[in-house]
């Protein structure tokens, strides 16, 4: 108890014949008294508004709490869709490039097609030229072999005219 009545290694009260002085003691006591008046008024104001200001309060920390969850929420999101972002456009380029690829191997192809399409045109060409020059020449066979050998009317009538 005499811890409790000292300050920074001082005694509250000054030393008295039988014990502490009287007046200070009253004076140390009376402040005491007035501290716990406004303790009390403040306790007794608090309780009277103390369930708003203490929901207010909650509600201010749990806010903030809130605010904070939904900033990191925020920032979680915007790093979700940043790498949404970059994989989209890895696979546009990618699909770029394949379908860049696709198309030269078509272009390619079609320029295949278009060589050997105009080489089968000349072969046709070729072909059909020959046909008619063999068809001309099997006519000049056909027509030189009549002439050699004529039909029996043709003959009769040939030996006819030489007579």
């Amino acid at each position: 108890m005499s811890e409790e009545l000292t300050r920074g290694g001082e005694s509250l009260f000054k030393l008295a014949r039988r014990g502490y002085e009287r007046e200070d003691v009253d004076a140390y006591v009376a402040t005491l008294q007035r501290q716990i008046r406004e303790l009390q008024a403040q306790l007794q104001a608090h309780l009277q508004h103390g369930p708003d200001d203490a929901v207010r309060e909650a509600l201010e920390r749990v806010g903030a709490e809130v605010v904070s969850v939904l900033k990191q929420a925020h920032d979680t999101a915007g790093e979700i869709v940043a790498e949404a972002e970059r994989e989209a456009a890895e696979e546009r380029a990618r699909a770029k490039r394949e379908a860049a690829h696709v198309t030269a191997v078509a272009e390619q192809r079609v320029h295949e097609l278009d060589l050997d399409t105009d080489r089968i045109w000349g072969e046709r060409e070729r072909i059909v030229a020959d046909a008619r020059d063999l068809a001309r020449q099997l006519i000049q066979l056909a027509d030189q072999a009549a002439a050699r050998f004529p039909s029996d009317g043709e003959a009769t009538a040939a030996l006819n005219a030489r007579n």
